[in-house]
């Protein structure tokens, strides 16, 4: 009789492994939607000309703390700089200063454009030194 409650006890440890690995796997998929699995694609197209070029406004959200850019369609620019320009409530305009992009250095990566953003910030993504279109995602 013991060797049956000892088995009994592993099955039903084994059951209660099985419920947490399945609670562990929800919580994963939803905590997958915070910051960068919660960005957005965004098309940048600048025309033919070489001036500067805003993008947005966006709204910043408490997915992140700070606002993230990944290109994944390389235009015609090498380098490309970006910057982000916050919009008060008071009015004006505030920018950060230049990041430079590379195709070596942002295609498909990654790339903090500003840090330590309060959500619901209005901002817009200023570009410059390019020419044609750009596509990336927008972590906010």
């Amino acid at each position: 009789m013991r060797t049956r409650v000892k088995r009994l006890t592993a099955v039903a440890g084994g059951l209660v492994l099985t419920a947490g690995a399945l609670t562990v796997g929800t919580a994963t998929t939803a905590s997958a939607a915070t910051c960068k699995g919660g960005a957005v694609a965004k098309t940048f197209n600048m025309g033919q000309d070489e001036a500067e070029h805003r993008f947005g406004p966006y709204t910043t959200t408490s997915r992140c703390n700070d606002i993230n850019l990944r290109i994944t369609t390389w235009g015609n620019a090498n380098p490309l700089m970006v910057r982000v320009c916050f919009h008060p409530s008071s009015g004006g305009t505030s920018c950060n200063s230049w990041k430079e992009f590379t195709r070596a250095n942002a295609l498909n990566e990654w790339r903090v454009i500003a840090t330590d953003v309060r959500d619901g910030t209005s901002y817009s993504v200023s570009m410059d030194y390019a020419s044609n279109t750009f596509k990336g995602d927008l972590a906010h």
